[in-house]
């Protein structure tokens, strides 16, 4: 009996030799399975160059997914002269036995495809999808394996299974590939690939990528895709792009139900959740697992946006084009307006296309442009009403380091643009980020002109630039801040007649008053429209007199306010807040005249350029009543070329006829207007009975005359021009003078103004008559009664009529006496003997009865001369 010990060794001795037995090779194996068909008979080939039969013979288990010649044929035909190469193949074999029962829709399955690193560091293998369509009634049961379809299955060897496929499996690209090769994934893709950010996707380590389709980046406004893609916009396209990837692969079949995080490139976490949906930071993953050689991407269904990305107005402009502005802002330290996500502007922003600073000389004046295109806080389109002044962000010194303003235009009915600024169109609907807005204008905005710059390109107010000039206070407004000017418009000049021309005559007196008008249109500190509030207002002007605003719901009124005549003050504003560099000017429609002012007849006179019958005023020794307070007048002032047309140069020299004449062309107390008193006639200075009345020659309300009332000649003398005096007033503050009479008051201004000095600065009222007014007429008047102005024109038409008288006297006797002759002569039977041709002339009817009656009448005579021829003859001789 053999020992226990002995027995105990020899069989570890016989386990030994049983462990050094070689393999026995199965003796069916799958490399048997496909070489018995020759359907396989290219695999087989391809096995052999790529020497892989001794690897499947080996195998003790293994799926092998073999394609048929067929699949072969596909393949060259559609990879012209490319070669198969032996990771292909390899990745057509499973390490392990699969049969087709045990296949699962979006089930992976890891190959013998072993890329090292590529999917992690411990030898794993490339991975292929199983997709198994679910079954409808009428649907053919298939089963993909990775873009493949199952042929035949299950086919049993001793070391492995095979499985017969349609086509080649390729093995899968990188995540670059990938994302090329899914058209859903081109967007991404374009836009990673241009950033140059497409590199770290290519990089043999493995990652998971959820990648936003085409549908889902339009999540994204325009603006943001443009900003991202921008090269401004690289370092947040990357801080994006790597929030959607993840180190390392994560398979759907890993995702557990529940919440969890995972890491990211970028550094934030996502939020994965697994419920009845799969979701990543709330957004919906729409498509799992397309794998890639170095990872798998899940397709989701938006952008998966970090906190790190943060959205201000600076990149905003940038994905609208606006490059250069947002440039310049940096350039000019002014980025605390576009890059802090906490502030609140509008922004009027012009586009790359429009936009150009080389024109800008100065840093300041750069700056000061910028700053103009800014305004506070949110303005809402729905909130900007016509005419609405916009606070900007450019304070300037010239407005006393006041908000330069922009001026809002409104125009419903224009659907292209109904919003403009200064002039400027804003293009479409204003874009917000975060508490901004940004509006994008159709050209850059220019700055406020200085104000004559400004009034100078104003047709309109050419009258008044050049009463500026005349007065020379052009230099002095242009260096003055901080300003209100009402400026009167050209036609409001034109208004002011023969006036105006007066305050134009250049002497110094008009000078003075020229240089009190302009001063009294500029009021201190500047005055929007919206400022200025309901009712009256009185601003003081650089005159130093007040100026009275009236505003009420539907007009603004300028001027001196004379209430006594009406309630409205003054002309209306027509054109409101003409944006200037050191204001504001607002176009009225009158010329506002200061009350410290005193414009007399005497010197509208001077103006209308009348200076034959002005001196005829100084023959006839009644000047007075044109600087006379005390009465209004009318006065019809015929012009220079009257007279001469009237050739009265002999006449002017009798100073009796010149006062006459004089007093016909003035009317005293009353201040005719021509609208409301041409059906009237009124008693002029000479008498009661010498009567002017006015006439609306062609009643279109135009064209006026006026003529002697009764007198010989009805043609009117037009009236060419006209100027009303202004009367200035003063008040209890003007101390003593305040308890003067009016005429004496007046007087003195009257006084001051003819001796050239400057006119009083001292506070005045409202005067209760306007001061009369003068009506400049093409043709001198002339008397209409029987007391003839001219002696010498007088007795001439004594003697035209008694000489016409004469003539008419002698003609009347010599008509008696010749009838009377023929009387007797017919008395006496002296009848006349008709003619031969009257004899022969034969009668018809009715229309001969007279001829024949004639006849009858003179037969007898004729007879006795035809018998008795001598007595006839005898009678003719006594005759």
């Amino acid at each position: 009996m053999i020992p226990r010990r002995i027995a105990a060794a020899l069989l570890l001795l016989f386990a030994a030799l049983l462990s050094t037995t070689p393999t026995v090779l199965a003796t069916k194996t799958v490399i048997d399975l496909v070489s018995s068909d020759p359907g396989f008979s290219r695999l087989v080939r391809e096995l052999q160059r790529l020497r892989l039969i001794v690897l499947l013979n080996n195998r003790k288990t293994c799926t092998f997914f073999a394609p048929t010649n067929a699949a072969f044929a596909k393949w060259d035909e559609e990879n012209q002269g490319r070669r198969i190469s032996k990771a292909t193949l390899l990745y057509h074999i499973l390490p392990s036995n699969v049969l087709t029962e045990n296949l699962k829709d979006a089930m992976l399955l890891e190959t013998l495809l072993v890329r090292e690193g590529y999917l992690g560091d411990n030898g794993e293998g490339q991975l292929i999808a199983v997709t198994k369509p679910s079954w409808r009634p009428g649907r053919k049961v298939r089963l993909l394996i990775g873009e493949a379809e199952l042929l035949e299955k299950d086919w049993q060897a001793d070391n492995g299974v095979v499985h017969v496929l349609d086509r080649l499996l390729l093995p899968p690209g990188d995540l670059v590939e990938t994302m090329q090769k899914h058209e859903e994934l081109a967007s991404i893709y374009n836009i990673v690939h241009a950033a140059g950010l497409d590199s770290l996707l290519r990089e043999h380590r493995p990652f998971t990528l959820f990648a936003p389709s085409a549908d889902a980046l339009k999540k994204l406004t325009d603006i943001q895709l443009h900003y991202l893609r921008h090269d401004q916009g690289r370092q947040d396209l990357e801080i994006t792009f790597h929030h959607h990837i993840h180190s390392g692969t994560l398979y759907r079949e890993n995702i557990q139900p529940g919440t969890s995080s995972l890491s990211t490139l970028e550094g934030q976490d996502l939020m994965i959740s697994l419920d009845d949906k799969l979701l990543v930071d709330n957004a919906e993953v729409e498509k799992t697992d397309i794998l890639a050689s170095n990872g798998v991407i899940h397709m989701v269904s938006r952008p998966l946006l970090p906190r790190a990305l943060v959205w201000t107005a600076a990149k905003y402009l940038l994905g609208l084009n606006a490059t250069k502005f947002v440039d310049a802002l940096r350039d000019a330290g002014l980025s605390h307006y576009i890059d802090d996500p906490a502030a609140s502007y509008t922004i009027f922003a012009p586009q790359d296309d429009t936009f150009d600073t080389a024109s800008l000389t100065t840093s300041q004046a750069t700056s000061n442009l910028l700053q103009y295109h800014v305004v506070p806080g949110r303005k809402l389109q729905s909130s900007f009403m016509d005419g609405q002044l916009l606070e900007t962000e450019m304070y300037s010194d010239q407005l006393k380091g006041g908000s330069q303003r922009s001026k809002v235009s409104v125009r419903p009915d224009n659907k292209q643009a109904p919003i403009s600024i200064n002039g400027v169109e804003v293009k479409g609907e204003p874009v917000q980020v975060g508490k901004s807005l940004i509006y994008l204008l159709s050209r850059p905005l220019t700055l406020p002109l200085p104000i004559l710059e400004s009034m100078m390109q104003e047709e309109t107010l050419s009258g008044f630039v050049q009463a500026l000039s005349a007065s020379g206070l052009d230099h002095r407004l242009s260096d003055t801040r901080g300003i209100t000017v009402f400026a009167p418009s050209t036609s409001a000049w034109d208004e002011l007649g023969v006036v105006t021309d007066y305050l134009f005559l250049n002497d110094n007196s008009s000078l003075n008053a020229l240089q009190a008008v302009t001063r009294y249109a500029v009021v201190e500190n500047i005055h929007y429209t919206p400022d200025i509030k309901p009712g009256r207002t009185v601003l003081k002007t650089s005159e130093g007199s007040d100026l009275v605003v009236e505003k009420s719901t539907s007009a603004i009124y300028v001027g001196e306010g004379r209430l006594e005549r009406s309630e409205q003050v003054g002309g209306k504003i027509s054109v409101k807040d003409m944006l200037v560099a050191s204001g504001v000017v607002h176009k009225i429609s009158s010329v506002a005249l200061p009350p410290t002012l005193s414009i007399t007849l005497f010197n509208v006179l001077q103006g209308a350029g009348a200076q034959t019958f002005l001196q005829a005023f100084k023959t006839s020794n009644i000047t007075r009543i044109l600087t006379d307070w005390e009465q209004d007048y009318t006065i019809f002032a015929p012009t220079d070329e009257a007279f001469q047309k009237a050739d009265l140069q002999g006449a002017l020299n009798d100073l009796d006829f010149v006062a006459r004449l004089v007093r016909l062309h003035v009317i005293p107390g009353k201040v005719l207007k021509l609208e409301e008193d041409i059906n009237d006639d009124e008693p002029s200075m000479l008498n009661a009975d010498a009567r002017l009345s006015l006439r609306d020659i062609h009643r279109d309300g135009k064209s006026f005359g006026v003529r002697v009332k009764g007198a010989r000649s009805k043609k009117e003398a037009r009236i060419v021009g006209i100027g009303r005096a202004h009367p200035a007033w003063p008040t209890e503050e003007d101390g003593s003078d305040y308890h003067l009479s009016r005429k004496e008051a007046m007087s003195r201004q009257f006084r001051a103004v003819t001796d050239q000095d400057t006119l009083p600065r001292t506070p005045f009222k409202s005067a209760p008559r306007p001061g009369g007014v003068i009506f400049v007429i093409d043709r001198v008047l002339l008397p209409g009664d029987l007391e003839a102005l001219n002696p010498a024109w007088f007795w001439m038409g004594v003697v035209l009529v008694a000489l016409i008288g004469t003539i008419v006297l002698c003609a009347l006797t010599a008509i008696s006496v010749n009838a009377l002759i023929k009387e007797i002569r017919h008395l006496e039977g002296y009848d006349v003997v008709p003619t031969q041709e009257e004899t022969d002339r034969p009668g018809e009817g009715e229309g001969h009865a007279p001829a024949e009656a004639a006849l009858a009448t003179t037969a007898e005579p004729v007879a006795n001369i035809a018998a008795s021829p001598e007595e006839g003859e005898e009678t003719n001789a006594a005759h």
